[in-house]
């Protein structure tokens, strides 16, 4: 009796469907089960209820016949692993759910910068929020940018890969330095390598490996991406003195003002859907005065009212 027979026969008893052969035959695996001295205290106690239940089972069914005893003896070590399985799988998922998380958020208007359990650091962009555990584990180090933008400084470990979720994109290094941009908002993931190398996968495919002033941009909607390669690292521009945007969407610049700025924007997204500029605002800037600049280069009406901003 192999162990996908046992799982049938443990379902059927489930269900109370079984006949008096195989409650019978239960009673003697549990027999069997229980005076095999290699079995862990831990099995034993986990089979502890259907043990109960069998021999409940039994009584009000009556006794039934004796049954054959060699092939008993095989069908309860299968028993042995099944429950075994059944229960290392079980204190294995509460393990998971053991593993203690914490996530960080920039607040809205400033940059947070973070160090993780091994020491490599994180910049977070305004109003970005990082998912990681108190400790990694010790085949691998996993974190979730949730939402945001963050530059990646990755501390080399070449037994504990480092990895980066951001939705369906995956990105994987020993140690090296990348940004990723991933806005809830916006159509596409974008990852820069700083320094070092890089590989990136989603949940289907490997969308390659990527080296020094080179960028993937992955499509959320279609799961197809590009690869550019970069003349400036504009994409890290935030972290310094300006934030410098090149062929932009109108929603894309909205996106990073909202952060920077605790501000709202109300307009017709259709109408400024194609809208797409290349600009540099200082992070000296006040809102007004980067309403100002946008409203010369597009001739719009800007109107700030408290923290609602009204395009027309």
């Amino acid at each position: 009796m192999n162990q996908k027979e046992i799982k049938k026969l443990l379902d059927k008893f489930n269900a109370g469907k079984c006949t008096d052969e195989e409650l019978q035959l239960l009673q003697q695996m549990m027999h069997n089960l229980d005076a095999d001295a290699k079995v862990g205290d831990n099995v034993k106690a986990f089979k502890q209820p259907l043990w109960e239940r069998i021999e409940k089972q039994t009584i009000e069914r009556g006794k039934v016949r004796r049954l054959n005893t060699t092939w008993l003896k095989v069908a309860a070590a299968v028993l042995v692993a099944v429950c075994a399985g059944l229960f290392y799988s079980k204190l294995a998922a509460h393990k998971n759910e053991q593993i203690a998380y914490q996530v960080i958020t920039a607040p809205k208007g400033c940059m947070k910068q973070v160090m993780l359990p091994d020491s490599s650091t994180v910049q977070l962009n305004a109003g970005t929020s990082l998912k990681f555990p108190v400790s990694f584990g010790d085949s691998k180090r996993e974190v979730t940018l949730i939402n945001g933008e963050a530059f990646f400084d990755v501390k080399h470990d070449i037994k504990r890969p480092f990895m980066v979720h951001a939705a369906k994109v995956i990105t994987q290094v020993l140690g090296t330095s990348f940004n990723i941009k991933f806005y809830k908002e916006l159509p596409d993931i974008e990852v820069y390598v700083n320094s070092g190398k890089i590989e990136v996968h989603d949940q289907r495919h490997t969308l390659g490996f990527y080296t020094p002033r080179q960028q993937l941009i992955y499509n959320k909607q279609h799961e197809s991406f590009t690869r550019q390669e970069l003349t400036a690292d504009h994409s890290l521009s935030w972290m310094h003195d300006e934030l410098i945007l090149d062929n932009a969407s109108f929603k894309e610049i909205t996106v990073y003002l909202q952060n920077r700025y605790s501000v709202n924007f109300k307009y017709n997204e259709k109408r400024l859907a194609q809208q797409h500029y290349s600009v540099r605002f200082s992070n000296r800037l006040n809102i007004r005065q980067v309403l100002d600049i946008l409203q010369f280069i597009d001739g719009r009406k800007y109107k700030l009212n408290g923290d609602t901003v009204n395009i027309k």
